[in-house]
């Protein structure tokens, strides 16, 4: 048998174009797994990650449109695909099936040929994330647990969502693992240190996340004035784009604050905007784990997070960040002027910050990963 041949075949399918949370986490997957057991191929959308993953080497990457759960021309494209892989080189040999989110993870699933391991990683669903038609949430998490029965392996990104899953019932205990997200610390680190000296003399608080109601933004705008009482100088700017923009704007203005909020929009590379940062702050009011959250830990800033979904996970309160509660401005404040003006503590929590993100490295997520693969063959 040729080495191809020996080889496992691993399709990775995810229904999102842009590099949010799951799109990276699948990027850094495809970019660390070892080629010597893996055969690797991606079935995405044409955009950012496809663009992205065209460039790591010994990976097929194909593009299907993926506009619905129910899109009935992309179930068939993904079943013809998968069967063509499946038949190539050792017919007959293992062949693992990754799908990742509710899109996919429905598509995906009610696509796969026989004899194929499905694996399905959650990285939305917990008990902080709802949809607003509460109709599209039943039957969003009706279909998870019936597909959820029929897949050998479910990952989950956090403990909250772990959580989630056994209380709800939405899918068998046994077979749930948590293997939190990554971040290429290699990476990370080249950014620091090419731009760690481009601080101003007044405090810059920073964030990065798409631009919705989860993620919280208002509220952050919200515990700005509170913030500039103490610190006249404080800015705050935000990197992200999405529905809200529009609402974030009018809050921007009627709390007159244009001279010191500034919506940067989506930027191709956020981390470089955080070294000039002195403060990161996460005010969502729900997210399963927080990869942004480590990327700025990398950058060495101290973080201000609320305390929702996975981001307990990371960070650890007053150890290596500060945790305050979600929907609350004036929370936002308190921590952000204390921090602001005790500048020894800030740079411990930056200490620390930077040592526990060494836990999330990439080398070290996909090990886990593969590990959970091995053991379904």
């Amino acid at each position: 048998m040729s080495n191809q041949q020996s080889k496992i075949k691993l399709v990775q399918i995810i229904a999102d174009s842009d590099l949010s949370g799951g799109p990276r986490h699948v990027l850094g997957l495809l970019s660390s797994i070892n080629r010597s057991k893996f055969e690797c191929f991606l079935i995405c959308p044409n955009g950012n990650l496809s663009r992205e993953a065209k460039e790591i080497s010994r990976l097929e990457v194909i593009n299907i449109e993926m506009s619905s759960k129910f899109d009935l021309v992309a179930m068939s494209s993904i079943n013809k695909i998968l069967s063509q892989i499946q038949s190539q080189n050792n017919p007959f040999g293992p062949m693992i099936v990754h799908t990742h989110g509710t899109r996919a993870g429905f598509l995906g699933r009610m696509s796969l040929p026989k004899g194929v391991l499905s694996v399905y990683t959650e990285h939305r669903w917990d008990a902080d994330y709802h949809l607003e038609n509460r109709i599209n949430e039943w039957l969003q998490l009706y279909w998870l647990k019936r597909l959820n029965q029929k897949t050998h392996l479910i990952i989950a990104v956090s403990n909250s969502v772990r959580d989630f899953l056994i209380n709800r019932k939405l899918a068998p205990d046994a077979r749930i693992r948590v293997i939190h997200n990554g971040i290429d610390l290699q990476n990370a680190k080249s950014k620091m240190q090419k731009a760690k000296n481009s601080k101003g003399n007044h405090f810059i608080i920073g964030n990065v996340g798409n631009l919705n109601h989860q993620k919280g933004h208002e509220y952050l705008i919200e515990a700005m004035p509170e913030i500039l009482e103490h610190y006249p100088h404080a800015m705050l700017e935000i990197i992200g784009e999405g529905e809200e923009r529009k609402n974030l704007e009018s809050k921007i203005q009627d709390l007159k604050l244009e001279r010191h909020v500034t919506l940067l929009g989506k930027q191709v590379d956020p981390m470089s905007f955080m070294a000039k940062w002195d403060l990161f702050v996460l005010p969502s009011v729900a997210e399963t784990f927080g990869i942004v959250v480590l990327e700025a830990m990398s950058q060495k800033l101290p973080v201000v997070a609320t305390q929702v979904g996975g981001v307990p996970d990371i960070i650890k309160h007053n150890k290596n960040g500060i945790l305050v509660s979600p929907h609350s401005p004036e929370s936002i404040a308190e921590a952000t002027i204390e921090l602001l003006s005790r500048p020894a503590k800030m740079e411990q929590l930056a200490r620390n910050a930077s040592d526990r993100v060494k836990d999330f490295d990439w080398k070290k997520i996909v090990s886990k990963v593969e590990r959970e693969y091995l053991e379904l063959i």
